[in-house]
């Protein structure tokens, strides 16, 4: 029996940072796409089982026994725990690709034991990886929902989105659960921790993205160094939280005007907590001076480098030109209304 999951991804319009520190954020689920194909054998010759992974973006597959499964989610949870108290950072909690796939499966059979048979697991994704566009959260979603579907189990969606935080947290070393709600969920959502999740209206709009390169620090690095340097910064927070406000009337109002005076000042506040490399600063004003253009890192950014992961460009005019003579992809925004989804084939 196959299943076959699809997680769409997500972009923050708003409150990147600074909904960890219980702001509130808008964000969307976009389509870009994460594939995840798992199958299920059950062999009487083979009673302990295995999975065997095939991560098709790293052009990687490696099989593990059940019992080396359970030893290295072990030794994975002993690195968090470390990273937890300070001893290890957190880039050093998840070494391989693959460690994301076992500490999820891991998870999960605490809560919902995973039956022994020999699982065949396959990972693809449309979007960038590591761009700040939650690659990680959909991979975990999606793993999460083929086990169950294939199992005919189901987690509500608030444990669901509980353990899809508690495992982001290993790649991250925090997570807001931002982004798994919006991949469950799909569409635009208002989201604060702590508070229950408001779905907002799609509409459409004018926007690319625009890809300037994989981040020098992960996401998990950014936001241990914006806790240092401003966690206790509330007068900071609490422009985020104007912020948000203010794209929020924007958007509900489908005011572009409004909405791109909004989101200006949103990037100056990445650029005032120093995610915002200086050549991205750079590119990002001469595409508001030449296009008339909106721009904004929307994800966790970069503390170092020259790179920023994804941007948000809100213009009239396509930047297509004037971004590819510097290199960088760009692409039509499309918000995808529907969360992540699986079927049996």
């Amino acid at each position: 029996m196959t299943t076959r999951c699809v997680a769409p991804s997500k972009l923050i319009l708003c409150g990147e940072h600074a909904v960890l520190y219980g702001t509130p954020a808008l964000s969307m689920a976009i389509d870009l796409e994460t594939h995840c194909t798992l199958d299920r054998f059950k062999h009487s010759a083979n009673p302990s089982g295995h999975f065997e992974i095939t991560l098709a973006d790293f052009d990687q597959k490696q099989k593990f026994s059940f019992q080396q499964w359970q030893a290295f989610s072990e030794t994975i949870k002993k690195r968090f725990q470390s990273f937890s108290k300070g001893e290890i950072a957190i880039h050093d909690v998840l070494k391989s690709p693959f460690d994301l796939i076992l500490i999820t499966l891991y998870l999960l059979h605490q809560i919902e034991p995973i039956e022994s048979a020999d699982w065949q697991l396959k990972i693809e994704s449309d979007a960038p990886i590591g761009r700040g566009l939650g690659s990680s959260a959909a991979v975990i979603l999606a793993v999460l929902k083929a086990v169950q579907t294939q199992q005919a189990t189901k987690l509500d969606d608030t444990a669901l989105l509980d353990l899809a935080a508690q495992i982001e947290a290993y790649q991250h070393g925090r997570s807001s659960g931002i982004d798994p709600a919006t991949i469950l969920k799909g569409g635009l959502l208002k989201y604060q921790m702590d508070n229950p999740i408001e779905v907002l209206e799609p509409h459409p709009f004018k926007a690319w993205l625009i890809d300037t390169g994989k981040p020098s620090s992960a996401t998990g690095e950014c936001v241990e160094w914006v806790k240092r340097h401003h966690q206790n910064d509330t007068q900071l927070w609490q422009a985020f939280t104007q912020t948000t406000a203010e794209i929020e009337q924007a958007w509900l109002q489908q005011d572009f005007a409004k909405l791109q005076q909004a989101i200006r000042f949103n990037h100056q506040l990445l650029c005032r907590i120093g995610v915002v490399p200086q050549s991205i600063q750079s590119f990002i004003q001469s595409l508001e001076t030449q296009l008339n253009a909106a721009v904004k890192v929307c994800g966790a950014g970069s503390v170092e480098g020259d790179s920023a992961g994804v941007l948000l460009c809100l213009s009239i005019d396509s930047p297509y030109e004037f971004c590819e003579a510097h290199g960088y992809h760009t692409q039509a925004l499309k918000i995808q209304t529907q969360g992540v989804h699986c079927e049996l084939a």
